[in-house]
């Protein structure tokens, strides 16, 4: 590693927050190639931004080296919108952005944070919340600030403590900017909610594969009348539709040869008019060049190109994949730890492969997990299914893909 790595990874281990605090604020060398953008209100936003839930990591901590390296990128280029929040990461996410952000001058990029519904028991807990954010992400506004993920296990909350008019107060004491909510619920309820408020805006999961499976135009069709924009989470499903099975890939090459699957689907995604900006959540600097070069260079979705994704969302359902996003709102609840995003992903990698070790991979990668955490742990006590912003029924699952697990274990005998 070298002396500077050292010096911040250190740092920040040792929680040496304040070995970088001193730093002056940094001069943003911006690139001739910058990303399209789209305007929303009296600002602009890049049309690709950083999800902070999949950040880098190294030996279980947020790699700090590398995610200045992502935001330094993403900054030259205009793709200057991160978004957080309080559970990201393990808790981890609003500090370390904030950490790297604060060498940059505060106008100079946008900051979108989440109020936890589930932890709001009353109207003051709204206040309490935001003002610990802003102290962990070290500033002293965010622009974009919502209630997050209203859903049937949460929508109570938002009511019962009037989490839109607590936002509306901060707004008005000019610590957020814009008002909004992120969504995982029925059409019906979108409806009722996106109706009750006048909202800056609001965050749903728009993608090809949703669009077909789930109930994603439907939802973009609520937003679209109610003429509320809309910034989409899970453009890539959770990193489904960057392992397209080989069908499906064989296909992409042979009518669009120069795309790659990330950028055929965040292109896609760019193609629904209300969207002012994606969120994809990054891993390392490589996946954030390839996401905003697609950006810098942005060409409009084509008809064929919209019928092309219809024909790989047949393909993927055709394979049996399970629709998780390894959001990892389950393991929160999981009294035993079950691996679930894990288990879910290996079986889906199996199911969408033609590889003729697909079923031996399949099998030695999920032996390969605590054994504490694999499917047959489960006790079925359904806690998970609450929490699941897909309404999987995970238990059920869990149990097909031990039963496939076995199946396979007994062939390969």
């Amino acid at each position: 590693m070298r002396r500077r790595e050292f010096i911040i990874n250190s740092a920040l281990t040792l929680g040496g927050a304040a070995l970088l605090s001193g730093c002056t604020k940094k001069e943003i060398k911006k690139s001739q190639n910058q990303v399209v953008r789209r305007k929303f209100e009296n600002i602009d936003t890049p049309l690709i931004a950083l999800g902070c839930m999949r950040l880098p990591m190294r030996d279980k901590k947020v790699d700090m080296v590398e995610l200045d390296k992502m935001v330094e990128y993403a900054m030259a280029h205009g793709a200057n919108y991160f978004d957080t929040a309080y559970m990201y990461v393990d808790g981890k996410s609003e500090n370390a952005i904030g950490e790297i952000l604060k060498k940059y001058p505060r106008e100079s990029f946008i900051l979108a944070d989440k109020c936890p519904a589930y932890l709001v028991n009353s109207p003051s807990d709204v206040r309490k919340l935001c003002e610990e954010q802003l102290k962990k992400c070290q500033v002293k506004y965010f622009d974009n600030y919502m209630v997050h993920n209203i859903n049937k296990n949460t929508i109570s909350n938002y009511r019962d403590n009037n989490m839109y008019d607590e936002l509306v107060k901060l707004k008005k004491e000019g610590l957020i900017k814009y008002v909004g909510f992120s969504f995982h619920g029925d059409p019906q309820m979108l409806r009722e909610v996106i109706n009750e408020h006048k909202w800056d805006f609001c965050q749903l999961q728009i993608n090809y594969l949703d669009w077909e499976v789930v109930n994603a135009d439907e939802l973009y069709q609520i937003a679209d009348e109610a003429k509320v924009p809309i910034i989409v989470m899970e453009p890539l499903r959770g990193g489904v539709l960057c392992n397209l099975p080989q069908k499906a890939v064989d296909k992409l090459k042979s009518e669009c040869p120069n795309e790659t699957q990330a950028s055929f689907g965040l292109r896609w995604v760019a193609g629904r008019k209300r969207v002012f900006t994606i969120l994809s959540g990054m891993s390392n600097l490589q996946q954030l060049k390839e996401n905003v070069d697609t950006f810098v260079n942005y060409k409009e979705i084509t008809e064929k190109e919209e019928k092309l994704a219809h024909e790989i969302a047949q393909i993927i359902q055709s394979g049996g994949a399970i629709s998780c996003t390894a959001c990892k709102y389950c393991l929160e609840v999981c009294p035993r730890g079950i691996n679930i995003p894990a288990i879910f992903g290996l079986y889906n990698m199996y199911k969408g492969s033609s590889a003729q070790n697909a079923a031996f991979m399949f099998v030695y990668n999920y032996n390969a997990l605590d054994e504490s955490t694999r499917a047959d742990k489960c006790i079925k006590c359904g806690l998970c299914n609450k929490n699941c912003p897909q309404s999987l029924d995970i238990p059920k699952l869990l149990a097909e893909v031990d039963k496939k697990v076995k199946e396979v274990e007994k062939s390969m005998d």
